[in-house]
């Protein structure tokens, strides 16, 4: 079978298809022909080397896709075969096969499409999460979004102006705010990297207060201007670091502001709920409440140049890799 094994850790050149054995279900796992993967940036952090969590290499990347259940293992239920699932958290997904655990197959929505049930569903409970879990936001609230234009981003938007908070989108390009405005009804939209006085329009619109929480995937050198952003009393939420570290914090400057900053990842919310959030959140997607924009898909042998797409930032909408594609 084709396969994208990552023997080596280093730039997007690393990444190419190769011919592999095709994986056979051990007791307790399932074989998936694989529809479409994900392009998550965990998977770009990984092939570069900047993040130690993941098997020993050689592996096949891909740490979240859909399929369809092929065969099953031993200890199994065998009316499994055929049927439509999404996996998450399990590697494996840049190839036609993979053997996850059954546990881990979840079987796909019918309402949603192979594309939307691939990509949707991960980033819409990051948004869900941190807007009810971490903020608890409220309306009439002010929050800022960086990388607005990104798969968490416009649904945090979405999302932020349902409860009714007032939201501010940070993208930065101005092709990304028209193309973001397309999906997401931001209450002030701007290009952080065209205005490097970003935090002063925050103030601006906040009558000098500043935002109640920010949501930083971004990082990098430019961190310390959410800390002009923020209100007395706010909150500065990480969740990525798409532009690398940020620099040290001083704990007397979040004294002197009275503000906090803290990290999340979705899987500390989801075991908290134990999965209320998909009891909104699944009816959603499929009305089409809530939109999510998704990218062209790639081919298999098209994920190197996929990857350099992401490290630029130039990828409009949720990246996504056609692998099986509707089989």
């Amino acid at each position: 079978m084709r396969a994208i094994v990552l023997e080596k850790q280093g730039g997007p050149d690393v990444l190419a298809v190769t011919d592999v054995p095709v994986p056979e279900p051990k007791p307790g796992q399932v074989q998936v022909q694989v529809a479409y993967a994900a392009m998550y940036p965990m998977d770009a952090l990984v092939r570069a080397g900047a993040f130690r969590f993941h098997p020993p290499l050689p592996f096949i990347l891909g740490n979240s896709y859909s399929g369809r259940i092929t065969k099953v293992g031993e200890g199994v239920d065998a009316a499994r075969v055929g049927q439509r699932v999404t996996v998450n958290g399990q590697w494996g997904g840049y190839a036609e096969f993979t053997t996850p655990s059954a546990e881990a197959a979840a079987p796909m929505r019918d309402g949603f499409s192979w594309q939307l049930g691939t990509v949707a569903v991960g980033p819409t409970a990051s948004a869900w999460h941190l807007l009810h879990t971490v903020a608890k936001a409220e309306a009439g609230q002010v929050i800022v979004v960086h990388a607005a234009a990104g798969a968490v981003g416009l649904m945090l938007v979405q999302l932020g102006k349902e409860i009714g908070c007032k939201v501010i989108g940070l993208v930065g390009s101005a092709e990304k705010i028209a193309w973001a405005r397309q999906h997401a009804d931001a209450d002030l939209w701007l290009d952080y990297r065209a205005d490097k006085e970003w935090p002063k329009k925050v103030k601006e619109f906040t009558a000098g207060r500043g935002a109640d929480f920010i949501f930083d995937g971004n990082q990098g050198p430019d961190t310390p201007k959410n800390f002009e952003a923020v209100a007395q009393l706010g909150q500065v939420v990480f969740i990525g670091a798409m532009a690398g570290p940020a620099p040290e914090v001083k704990i007397p400057q979040l004294i002197v502001g009275s503000f906090g900053i803290r990290g999340f990842q979705v899987p500390h919310g989801m075991a908290l709920t134990k999965g209320a959030e998909f009891k909104e959140i699944i009816p959603k997607l499929e009305s089409g409440a809530w939109t999510f924009p998704i990218a062209n898909p790639a081919a298999l042998e098209q994920v190197a140049d996929l990857h350099r797409a992401h490290e630029a930032r130039t990828i409009l909408g949720r990246g996504i890799i056609s692998v099986g594609g509707e089989i």
